[in-house]
Formats: C-alpha cells, sequence, structure tokens
C-alpha cells in the first residue's frame, strides 16, 4: 500500500520482519552498490528506526552535502521530513586545517583511508520502525523505490562465519610513553587535556562488513549502528555510543537551504569495564562516577563543548541540559552529559559543522593546541576516527555519531583505533588498560 504525503516523498508499506540486517543482506544480494544501514541498536541513538538503502544518485565532498543538492525540501512539516537522504562521514583528517602549520613540520606520515568527507545521496531507503515493527521504503523518487521494494523479495545466503585477524599489535610501551609525554606538556601549562590514541591493524578474512558488525553487535549493541560502503572498495563498521552533533531545524518555515535552530552534543568522559557480578559491576559504576581524574576530564570536555556552542549558538543560549553522569552499555561504563544550544540565524551550516568537527571531546582544551599534540605525539594520521558519521534528513536536520568504536576497511585490510582522555594525574598504565575495554568488541570478534 502506498501512502501519498506529497507530490514527490512517499511511503510504500513492506510486509517484512522488522530487522535491519537481514534487511541489508537482501539489499546485498540483490547486488544494489553502496550499501548503508543505520542502525538503532541501543535506545536514544538514531531515534526508533533503523534506516537502510543503496545504490546513491550522488556523491558530495563537502562538509554539508546540502550545498550539493539540486532537489526539492519537502513541506516543514511533512511526517516522512526526518528520514535521511544524504548518508557519510566527515573525518578527522578533514579538519587538520585548524592546526597552526607555523608550530608544525610538514605531515609525512602516509594518507590514511578516509581524508575528505564523503556523503552519498540516497533518493530511497527502507525504514524500520522498532516501535510500530513496521517495514516503509520511503523516498521522492519512484524508481529508487522500486528498485528497494525489488531487492526486498531477495532471499540471501546464510552468513559466512566471520574470521578476523589481528595485526601485530603495537608495543604497550609506546602508548605509555605517549601518555607520559602528553602528561608533560599539560604539567607544564602547554594545554590542559588531549585525547590519545593508538592503532590497531585488522584483516577480514572471511565474511562481509555486515557479518563483521552483526558479531560486534552480538557483543554490544550501539545507539549509533551503522555499516557504510564509500568509493571504491572503503567501508566503515560502527558501534559508536556517542552523539556527535544533532541539528535541527524550524519545520514552519521552507526554504531552499534550512537554519539550524537547536544544537546538541552529549560528550563522554571516562570508562570502567563491566564487573562479573552485579556487585562488582555497581562498585565499578560507582568508583568511576566518584574518580576526581574522570570527573575533572569531562567537566573540561564540557566547557570545550560550550565554548564550540559558543560560536555559533546565540549569548546565553548554551547550557548543559543534563549534567554528568553514568551511563552503562553491556560491555562498559561511561560518564555521559549532553549540552545544548540555539543557533544564531546569522551563521550558516557549514559554520556550525566547522566549529563542532572534530569534537572537543576527543580532541582536548584547548583545541586547537591539543590537535597539535595529537598529530606531535600519535604514529598514525587518523583518518575518520574521532571525526563524524551520519545523515543528513529530507528536512535538513543531522545526526552525527562520533566516529568511534569503528573499523575502517579498505578491502579486506583495516584498522580500528582506541584511546582516551589525558589529564594531568592520568596513570599511563591505566591509559592503556582502557584502550583494551574500549576494543573488548573488536578482540571479541578476532581469531587469536
Amino acid at each position: 500500500m502506498t501512502t501519498s504525503l506529497s507530490s514527490a516523498l512517499q511511503a510504500l508499506v513492506v510486509q517484512l520482519e522488522p530487522e535491519p540486517l537481514t534487511i541489508a543482506r537482501r539489499l546485498a544480494a540483490a547486488g544494489l552498490p553502496q550499501l548503508a544501514m543505520l542502525h538503532a541498536g541501543e535506545p536514544g541513538g538514531v531515534g526508533p528506526c533503523s534506516f537502510v538503502t543503496a545504490a546513491p544518485d550522488r556523491t558530495s565532498l563537502a562538509i554539508d552535502p546540502l550545498d550539493d543538492d539540486d532537489g526539492i525540501r519537502p513541506p516543514p512539516d511533512h511526517p516522512l521530513a526526518q528520514v535521511p537522504r544524504w548518508i557519510g562521514v566527515i573525518p578527522f583528517e578533514s579538519r587538520r586545517g585548524l592546526e597552526r602549520s607555523s608550530w608544525c613540520e610538514p605531515d609525512r606520515r602516509p594518507d590514511p583511508l578516509i581524508c575528505r568527507p564523503h556523503w552519498c545521496r540516497y533518493r530511497a531507503v527502507v525504514q524500520i520502525d522498532h516501535q510500530r515493527g513496521t517495514v516503509q521504503v520511503i523516498g521522492d523518487d519512484e524508481a529508487c523505490r522500486a528498485r528497494l521494494v525489488a531487492a526486498l523479495g531477495v532471499v540471501p545466503a546464510d552468513p559466512p562465519q566471520v574470521v578476523l585477524a589481528l595485526g601485530p599489535e603495537p608495543p604497550d610501551a609506546d602508548h605509555i610513553a605517549r601518555v607520559a609525554r602528553a602528561r608533560e606538556l599539560i604539567l607544564a601549562g602547554d594545554l590542559y587535556q588531549v585525547s590519545l590514541a593508538r592503532r590497531l591493524t585488522v584483516t577480514l578474512r572471511r565474511g562481509s562488513a555486515l557479518d563483521l558488525y552483526d558479531r560486534m553487535l552480538a557483543v554490544a549493541p550501539s545507539a549509533y549502528g551503522a555499516v557504510l560502503s564509500l568509493a571504491g572498495e572503503t567501508q566503515v563498521v560502527s558501534t559508536s555510543p556517542e552523539l556527535l552533533l544533532r541539528g535541527e531545524v524550524q519545520r514552519a518555515v521552507a526554504g531552499p537551504l534550512p537554519s539550524f535552530t537547536t544544537l546538541a552534543t552529549e560528550p563522554i568522559k571516562g570508562t570502567r569495564p563491566r564487573g562479573s557480578d552485579r556487585v562488582t559491576d555497581q562498585a565499578l559504576a560507582a568508583q568511576l562516577d566518584a574518580d576526581p581524574k574522570e570527573r575533572a576530564e569531562l567537566a573540561m570536555i564540557v566547557d570545550v563543548e560550550r565554548n564550540d556552542l559558543g560560536r555559533v549558538c546565540e549569548a546565553g543560549s548554551v547550557q548543559v541540559a543534563e549534567p554528568p553522569k553514568v551511563v552503562t552499555h553491556r560491555t562498559l561504563h561511561h560518564r555521559k552529559a549532553q549540552v545544548v544550544g540555539r543557533a544564531r540565524g546569522d551563521v550558516t551550516r557549514t559554520q556550525v559543522l566547522e566549529a563542532m568537527v572534530p569534537s572537543g571531546s576527543v580532541t582536548g582544551a584547548p583545541k586547537v593546541r591539543a590537535m597539535e599534540v595529537i598529530r606531535e605525539l600519535e604514529e598514525h594520521r587518523r583518518g575518520l576516527y574521532t571525526g563524524g558519521l551520519g545523515f543528513v534528513a529530507h528536512d535538513g536536520s543531522i545526526t552525527l555519531a562520533m566516529a568511534i568504536r569503528c573499523v575502517v576497511l579498505r578491502g579486506a585490510e583495516g584498522h580500528y583505533w582506541t584511546g582516551g582522555g589525558i589529564v594531568a594525574d592520568s596513570d599511563p598504565e591505566m591509559e592503556l588498560r582502557e584502550t583494551g575495554w574500549k576494543a573488548l568488541q573488536l578482540l571479541a570478534c578476532a581469531d587469536r
């Protein structure tokens, strides 16, 4: 049954089980290129719905893909206007221009797998509503809707057993030395906090990116799960728990390029593993919440995020909407806060994205100096890691997850980064252990 809700944007109900991975495998089995899945694996992320699609009709390398969109927006109060239209990434690497060139030698480290923003425009998507248990194909192009409907009729083969191999792990001593050097710079007054990470190499010897995501999902679901196929053989498998940016638009005003109204970010800082029993688990959560180092770290990052939002928001509108608290996931405890503000009417969408990416949560304080220290101390360029990934909806609103807990593949070879924030009283050995906790999903999938 087709529901026509405007002259273009329409929804077609499909009788299928509301299971995003199965639906994604149907599209893959049909041979549709550049598959994308945004999976609401936990509450509070992309929302009550997951989205699966393929076969984009356009790409954009702009930080805001609406700069390259010639389409007509639906009416701002359209009930389908918040489904994804553009899906893609803004890598950390694309924002390296913030670093002061006069302070840095030329960066001779090899290029990472993803250097520039990359967005794909999808004229139709499959929406899986987890609350209602429904599946719909939604889009503004009849041929694209029909192509997805046809692909949903393909029955995929049983997925293979994933075989994931880890490359030689970087020496523990390297990360310990990296943290120690960062502490020296902090104690010397060069900066207050910096996020440092180490890179693991992986080889997907058997299975697809979807199969790998399925394995990682079994270990720990994610509020912002994603599998994205970008240009060439580049693919992203994400189980991010963190919101980088949500930008809402005024739905009562139509226009060619909608401005943001409310902006929100939800930084996460502080980590403990889950306990083996209830008593131990509660003790670890309480320890995290009381730890002065963890509390100071999140407090500093909240200030950085307030500053970033303050650059593009109305004076006095930026506030901590949700004070820091412990949030519990399947494998880890974290501390999280929410910072919100009202975007100024005179700032562009691009200016908002440039202010918020990369996030202070994954750079440090002050942000620019922290990025320079990251460049100095990390052996490899980050690429996508700690940038953003997500979608721009038909109405122009945006949801970006933090690009953490991500595997980036080119063909079968790829990388996974894991790190944490360093402050004056950080313990290098503890910081090393934290990188292991944050890689638990990946390590559980690997053949050791």
